[in-house]
């Protein structure tokens, strides 16, 4: 390993380390995420050639292969590697270097467990929906239909995460009512 690697490698995990104890970084990683992949999907549109047409193509077919299995942890794998080859496709060595970098924390689950939103009712088809309507725009050189279909979709990604964190706390509250209320029965029960 070159000095230069074992240092991204040193730099990647302080930046896991830090974000993973600040859970409202997922948040922000969605919005850097939208600034680069709203116009790195305008650029694939642009710039894609033939080659990485066909494997996004051949991407999306394993993306409606994974949604027919009801495989979340499979699906949001090759969610990931549709929307590293859209940013391959936009010809932007650092867009691409930084996103891959980006992906490798989020599949260890540093910003969320990204299975969790494929778990949300109807988040999953409606994911489909846009990775086939993102496919299509990049597919018929259509910028302005892939920037706006990207942006769609990751508004649904934050949507979908908000619901998720707003439901986890509710089931918190829950919880330690729950937890309260057997310790109160049990005073009660010992008088």
């Amino acid at each position: 390993m070159t000095t230069e690697s074992t240092h991204d490698v040193q730099g990647l995990e302080l930046l896991a380390r830090l974000l993973s104890s600040h859970p409202e970084t997922a948040f922000d990683y969605l919005e850097f995420r939208s600034l680069l992949g709203i116009e790195a999907a305008a650029c694939a549109a642009e710039r894609a050639t033939t080659g990485e047409i066909e494997g996004l193509r051949r991407l999306l077919g394993k993306l409606e292969e994974a949604h027919g299995q009801n495989d979340p942890t499979l699906e949001t794998q090759v969610d990931a590697q549709f929307h590293l080859a859209i940013y391959e496709a936009a010809h932007n060595a650092v867009i691409t270097h930084i996103m891959r970098s980006v992906f490798e924390l989020l599949q260890v689950g540093v910003f969320y467990d990204r299975s969790i939103l494929y778990q949300r009712a109807g988040v999953r088809d409606t994911f489909l929906r846009q990775h086939r309507a993102l496919f299509e725009a990049i597919a018929a050189r259509d910028p302005a239909r892939a920037r706006q279909t990207a942006k769609a979709h990751l508004d649904t990604a934050a949507d979908a995460l908000r619901e998720y964190q707003l439901a986890d706390r509710r089931r918190e509250v829950s919880s330690r009512r729950a937890e309260g209320a057997g310790l109160t029965l049990a005073k009660k029960g010992s008088d």
